[in-house]
């Protein structure tokens, strides 16, 4: 008998009447309302078959961005530091409460048989009181389920300001 076997039925037995159900102490996370030291946010886009813009964002605890420019930005292979408010900081960590980051699957990009492969991916993480997550989100499928996802990885670029370094919509 394997060990996943056996792991399983013992947390078939065991677990109930222990008062667990099934779900990991990350997916039962909530987003504090304040702002944690450990706190960091990421966010990266990637390349596509086309000219999607392709770079990488970290938010610190301090309000501190570090953009990292890859493909199809205004300066390619350019670290620009930049910063947000502690408002906006409040505002993106509420973003991950409302969506359940926590709680969402980890890959939503297992469906690539049936979806588009000329799309970018999204990958958005989160660090926050010692526990973290990411979660990789494929852009060919547009799905209600993704819906959330995409309104906070959407978020995440309207408070960073992430236009300020890409090119015109029309130029790309």
């Amino acid at each position: 008998m394997s060990l996943q076997v056996i792991f399983g039925l013992l947390l078939a037995l065991w677990g109930p009447a222990a008062g667990w159900n099934g779900a990991s102490y990350s997916s039962q996370t909530v987003i504090p309302q304040g702002i944690p030291q450990d706190l960091e946010i990421t966010l990266e886009r990637t390349e596509c078959y086309g000219r999607c813009p392709a770079y990488r964002l970290t938010i610190t605890a301090d309000g501190k961005v570090v953009f990292e420019g890859r493909r199809f930005v205004k300066q390619e292979g350019t670290t620009i530091k930049s910063s947000i408010s502690r408002e906006g900081l409040k505002q993106l960590m509420a973003e991950f409460d409302r969506v359940k980051f926590f709680s969402l699957e980890d890959d939503y990009s297992n469906d690539l048989n049936r979806c588009p492969t000329d799309n970018p991916s999204a990958f958005t993480s989160i660090r926050i009181n010692g526990e973290s997550k990411i979660i990789k989100h494929y852009h060919g499928c547009r799905e209600p389920k993704f819906k959330g996802l995409t309104e906070l990885e959407n978020k995440i670029d309207e408070i960073v300001n992430t236009a300020q370094w890409l090119p015109d919509k029309k130029e790309r």
